[in-house]
């Protein structure tokens, strides 16, 4: 060759590393959009800006548990009846209006003994019900 001062018979000393710098690039490059898929798992928006600080505080909690054989709990004091749950939820609303109440109830209760505890605490004014349930692992 007539521009070439190499010999052909020579080891490579040196390797090209533009290759190698592209396909670098690429994958973070896939890194980088990846990244940002699974960092929202939902339909990304822009919110509005507000003082975190303000938001922090938690609504009251309040737990209502029903046992098997029937016996109903507010804050782990014993009720006499629904009537009482009633009064006790109320009362309660009335002190904290941001009342979050939270019903635990044992897997043998019959679904109609919930939904009387539910009808009673929604007449007592409370809109934010949660149902606790324990997290059951799967195999």
């Amino acid at each position: 060759m007539a521009g070439s001062s190499k010999n052909n018979n020579s080891p490579i000393s040196d390797i090209n590393v533009t290759p190698l710098v592209d396909i670098m690039l690429v994958l973070v490059i896939i890194l980088m959009v990846t990244a940002e898929f699974t960092r929202y798992k939902t339909v990304p928006v822009q919110l509005p800006k507000v003082n975190a600080a303000a938001l922090k505080n938690e609504p009251h909690r309040l737990t209502v548990t029903l046992k098997k054989a029937g016996q109903v709990y507010v804050q782990d004091k014993a009720t006499k009846d629904l009537n009482e749950v009633h009064d006790l939820v109320k009362a309660a609303k009335e002190t904290y209006p941001d009342l979050a109440v939270i019903v635990r109830s044992e897997g043998e209760n019959p679904y109609s003994k919930v939904l009387q505890v539910l009808e009673k605490i929604r007449e007592a004014g409370a809109s934010k019900v949660g149902l606790a349930v324990d997290a059951k692992k799967t195999n």
